[in-house]
């Protein structure tokens, strides 16, 4: 179930971890990188291999399911050179040719570092969307009053459950007209967010959004 954000009622939060904006029928990730754990095994570490190809196959499937037009990646589809793997570059390349809609990259700081992109894949620093909107990579490069929409931080919340348990769940925060949103990435951790008092806090309960009182 979509969650709309009140500034904009045509953007949505989905349960997926990716907006919705439904005015021009755009999907917005961010942090997927693609190739992580094969970086990881090219320095000699024994992380299992597929988490690249079931990531696509998420989004593929959201793509399809939002009757997306545009996808916007918000920095960081990919997560090193290393993990540039021929068998990633097919992937990644049928995923691009089945989904036969626009892809637009907004350069993060992992992305910078490969030095040549795939084919139809456009690439930008950062992307103007309708409603005043501005998708940017990292939320330290906001600028004006415009409402942005950013990744890079893989927001993740701490909710307690009893005295002495809680939950850590990747969430959206709403802090001073940006919106960073969670990792997609099935193999990229997350950062404690500290929540400050005028933050609002959305978490994914199985298919709804949530928003959490601001007191948990």
């Amino acid at each position: 179930m979509r969650c709309p954000i009140p500034a904009i009622p045509s953007l949505s939060l989905l349960p997926e971890g990716a907006v919705f904006l439904a005015t021009s029928a755009t999907l917005i990730v961010a942090d997927i990188h693609l190739g992580k754990s094969a970086a990881f095994r090219a320095n000699g570490l024994p992380v299992p291999e597929g988490d690249s190809v079931r990531d696509l196959a998420r989004l593929s499937a959201l793509v399809e399911k939002s009757e997306a037009r545009h996808l916007v990646i918000a920095g960081d589809l990919f997560h090193a050179p290393t993990g540039m793997t021929p068998a990633l570059e097919t992937t990644l390349s049928d995923f691009m040719t089945q989904l036969r809609i626009p892809i637009t990259l907004v350069m993060g700081n992992h992305d910078v570092k490969i030095r040549q992109l795939p084919a139809g894949l456009t690439s930008v620093p950062h992307l103007d969307l309708e409603h005043h909107l501005r998708v940017i990579h990292d939320p330290a490069h906001v600028s004006g009053d415009r409402l942005h929409i950013t990744g890079h931080w893989h927001p993740i919340v701490k909710i307690p459950d009893g005295k002495r348990t809680s939950l850590r769940l990747p969430c959206f925060l709403f802090r001073n007209h940006t919106l960073v949103i969670p990792a997609f990435g099935s193999f990229t951790g997350g950062s404690m967010i500290n929540v400050r008092s005028d933050d609002r806090i959305f978490v994914a309960l199985r298919d709804h959004i949530v928003e959490l009182p601001q007191t948990l």
